[in-house]
């Protein structure tokens, strides 16, 4: 009876190759595994703070209270403030603001609405370089949201 033979690996040392590989891979693979779970979360906070504030502003009466109901909105969404920043209103008028409630007079067959506009800054703690192209300037991105809503406290007369 012949016995067989384990083949024999005939470079020494590519086990050691094959490891290091591996894990410069798993630690590129973790860094944008890290990058994009903070983006994501970033992306999600200001996606709910945004119709948060929307829906807040949507139920006063007038511009000046819609926009103190989105500021206070926005502060129950609380961010890191490092990683993720404290989402912000853009600015307090048009575009990114709109309070329209046609002087509680709409006309037909249009409904008054808010627009608010959100933004937050996510840092990323890599960069994230694709042959050459850089995709995160200064290592931060900047998120807008914007929602629009009906105002529901104005009579509809139709």
């Amino acid at each position: 009876m012949w016995l067989k033979t384990l083949p024999t690996r005939r470079a020494p040392g590519a086990c050691c190759l094959e490891i290091t590989i591996t894990a410069f891979l798993m630690c590129v693979f973790s860094v944008v595994g890290l990058d994009t779970t903070l983006i994501i979360l970033g992306m999600s906070l200001n996606d709910a703070a945004c119709r948060d504030a929307a829906r807040a502003a949507a139920k006063q009466s007038s511009a000046d209270k819609a926009i103190q109901a989105a500021q206070s909105q926005l502060r129950v969404h609380c961010a890191d403030g490092y990683w993720i920043t404290q989402p912000v209103l853009e600015s307090c008028s048009a575009p990114n603001f709109v309070f329209n409630d046609f002087g509680n007079h709409p006309p037909p067959n249009t409904s008054p609405y808010v627009t608010v506009t959100t933004t937050i800054t996510i840092k990323c703690p890599a960069p994230i370089v694709f042959f050459g192209a850089d995709f995160v300037k200064d290592g931060a991105i900047t998120y807008s949201r914007r929602y629009t809503y009906p105002i529901i406290k104005v009579k509809f007369y139709g």
